[in-house]
């Protein structure tokens, strides 16, 4: 069974990665994503999709401070797939509750921040181009090269209020029938607001789908990020998930998540509902 289509950037992988601030971040964008799994299908590409998704995403996370830094998020994310070419944008609305502060896609705090901070309003638009360069053929990979940018929508108490510049390389592999090893590489260019100095880096990604029918996927992904400011690790973050299509045109997402360092969100989970044609 051939890949077809890559839907989403790398499943889960891209919903999850750089998770700190709403649960649901691409790697190669900085943005959400409503984690839609690559298709596994005939070797004739897809006839144009499109998707429009909303739902929520909750995380919780110290990153380095005395206290937690808490942030639902309300995104809404539209896709649309035409042949190998794919295109997103994600739109969030950030609920922020605690010390940290949103930065490059991440909450940063510093170690002797307490105050408990409550904020609210519109986040940064997210916009992505990716084209499959190639298409998995024998022991041959997919490949799909993309880049994003991220356009400063949010006021500067919910983001840096500076345009941040990403590209990437995404890879799929099928297995076996109904098994996908999936993976991400990419580097980023940050804007660095006046209290912090951000630091570039490179972000990558690498996950395992497994596809029982064609209506549901269930996967893990495993996501790193290096280090946006000084004094902070790199994030990692490790998370389960599952997609089920409920009928033609309607789709849900659910996950979970959980850091491994203290850069990264302590625990973190989200859901999505899919519209699609």
């Amino acid at each position: 069974m051939k890949l077809a289509a890559a839907l989403g950037c790398i499943g889960m992988a891209a919903s999850v990665h750089g998770a700190a601030h709403a649960g649901a971040t691409d790697p190669q964008t900085g943005g959400k994503s409503s984690a839609v799994i690559p298709v596994q299908d005939s070797d004739a590409l897809p006839a144009p999709r499109f998707e429009l998704a909303t739902g929520v995403d909750y995380s919780a996370g110290h990153y380095g401070a005395a206290a937690d830094t808490t942030v639902w998020s309300i995104p809404i994310d539209a896709k649309a797939q035409l042949g190998r070419l794919r295109l997103q944008a994600s739109l969030p609305y950030e609920f922020i509750n605690g010390p940290g502060q949103m930065v490059g896609g991440v909450i940063v705090s510093s170690s002797s921040g307490t105050a408990t901070t409550r904020r609210s309003g519109l986040g940064d638009l997210a916009l992505t181009g990716a084209y499959m360069v190639v298409r998995e053929s024998g022991i041959l990979p997919s490949l799909e090269l993309g880049g994003s940018v991220k356009l400063p929508t949010a006021p500067t108490y919910i983001g840096t209020g500076q345009t941040d510049y990403t590209l990437s390389a995404n890879l799929y592999k099928t297995l076996v029938p109904g098994v996908m090893l999936f993976g991400s590489a990419g580097y980023s260019w940050l804007g660095s607001p006046a209290v912090y100095q951000l630091r570039n880096g490179v972000m990558a990604s690498a996950g395992l789908n497994f596809r029982p029918s064609p209506k549901a996927n269930y996967g893990f992904s495993f996501a790193y990020r290096d280090p946006v400011v000084t004094g902070l690790p790199g994030q990692a973050i490790v998370s389960p998930y599952m997609t089920y299509r409920i009928g033609r045109g309607l789709g849900i997402t659910a996950y979970a998540m959980g850091g491994l360092n203290r850069a990264s969100p302590r625990v973190g989970a989200g859901l999505r509902l899919s519209l699609m044609r």
